[in-house]
């Protein structure tokens, strides 16, 4: 496995990590606690043991990032993840995030509150004294900015989280992200990023040059960049994030089939599918490593694997370009914008 610095933080995280919103599943809640329905925010697919016997694979094949946040299942991701690294907590570089609802006004009480119980709640389910990579899911109200980013100030100097930082989904622009760092520490961000969408790309390099880490998510493009469904496009569970994407058949269908186009990247031989979209994304300037969900330890060894594999040539991946001519985020808009040429 290969080892990248995450930014400022100097902590080294495989070049492949674990993305951990499959392991929250579709009835979410932690382990232990009465489970409900995950509306629209499931994953289907997920199976509570496997998920442990793949994070302790993971272990012996040197991948140490695992990406998770409270929202994944309502907790039950975190859970599944503290069960599995108890007893080996210093094997691995955990990531979490708090999901928000701060109020539109700068409440500083209701807002601390929120911060803390949130991090605290994450600790518990996460069975770990500290949290390595502390993220802001949300974007705070400009108003709440300075009371949000003083009390991950203070959790970091009691020791309960190591640094700071956010998710693309908080903060998309660069103007964004510079606001929040007037105000705190901005030490590595999560952002979404594959070969069908490339929107993040100069945000992704803008990181690079300013020492702020980055984990990419979302590189399989919701598990289409696999490449399995290329061919025949599953129906999801109603419950399953991606059902509301994938909704329109005919326009899946044929999206998929150009997506299918990709599988030039593989014709040698010595990538699978999976490992061209990642290892595509490695090789991308200002990217640390690329976080994959994984269901099955025989995933993330496919997935992991990618870190080895030959390089796409600037060539391929100037042809990828040309089969994919319009990027959408797959799983997080609809199809009806993409275009099909």
């Amino acid at each position: 496995m290969e080892y990248r610095t995450l930014g400022k933080t100097g902590l080294d995280v495989s070049a492949v990590g674990i993305g951990g919103w499959p392991l929250g599943g579709l009835v979410g809640g932690p382990v232990g606690d009465p489970r409900k329905p995950v509306m629209d925010e499931g994953w289907a697919g997920s199976d509570d043991d496997e998920s442990i016997r793949m994070i302790r694979k993971a272990e012996d094949i040197g991948v140490n990032l695992i990406d998770t946040a409270e929202i994944y299942g309502d907790g039950h991701s975190e859970s599944i993840i503290g069960i599995a690294t108890k007893g080996r907590r210093e094997k691995f570089v955990i990531s979490t995030k708090v999901r928000g609802f701060y109020t539109d006004e700068p409440d500083i009480a209701h807002t601390k509150k929120r911060v803390r119980d949130a991090c605290e709640g994450s600790l518990r389910r996460l069975q770990s004294d500290y949290i390595d990579i502390y993220l802001l899911h949300k974007l705070p109200h400009a108003g709440a900015v300075p009371t949000v980013m003083e009390e991950l100030g203070k959790l970091k100097e009691e020791g309960k989280i190591r640094w700071s930082g956010l998710s693309y989904s908080a903060a998309s622009k660069r103007e964004e992200i510079e606001r929040i760092q007037e105000a705190g520490e901005v030490a590595a961000m999560v952002i979404g990023y594959s070969i069908v969408e490339r929107n993040a790309q100069q945000v992704i390099r803008w990181c690079g040059e300013n020492d702020i880490g980055t984990m990419i998510a979302s590189p399989l493009a919701s598990g289409v960049l696999a490449g399995q469904w290329f061919d025949n496009p599953p129906k999801f569970d109603e419950m399953d994030k991606r059902a509301t994407s994938f909704s329109d058949r005919q326009r899946t269908e044929a999206a998929f089939k150009k997506f299918g186009e990709l599988r030039f990247l593989t014709s040698e031989g010595d990538r699978t599918m999976a490992q061209a979209a990642i290892k595509f994304i490695l090789d991308t300037e200002g990217v640390t490593s690329v976080i994959a969900g994984s269901l099955r330890a025989e995933e993330l060894e496919d997935n992991a694997a990618a870190a080895g594999v030959p390089a796409i040539t600037g060539e391929d991946r100037e042809l990828s370009l040309i089969h994919i001519s319009e990027p959408t985020r797959l799983g997080m808009i609809s199809y009806a914008v993409f275009c099909l040429k």
